[in-house]
């Protein structure tokens, strides 16, 4: 059966901490069904591009990629393994 996958990081702009950072999300979203993933990093919101999904901190925006790839990979991995993934197998595969 074929799935529909994709990875979405963002920003909360509505929660950011004491030192003015807030933390980088991924929606992680599989056949219309969605859960929110916190990848660990944190920028500015000044330093999101929206539009490219990315942070303008070369060294973060590094992690962030790595991250994403990980993701994509923990994906294809359950899918070959298990013949099926939904969101929540895969949120709990990568915490």
């Amino acid at each position: 059966m074929r799935s529909t996958f994709s990875l979405l990081p963002y920003i909360n702009r509505s929660k950011t901490k004491a030192d003015g950072t807030t933390a980088v999300l991924c929606r992680i979203t599989i056949d219309g069904k969605q859960t929110v993933i916190s990848t660990g990093i944190y920028c500015r919101p000044e330093d999101w591009n929206g539009r490219k999904n990315e942070i303008k901190s070369a060294r973060e925006n590094s992690r962030l990629r790595e991250y994403l790839r990980i993701t994509e990979e923990a994906y294809n991995e359950i899918l070959k393994s298990q013949g099926v993934v939904s969101a929540e197998i895969l949120k709990n595969h990568i915490a």
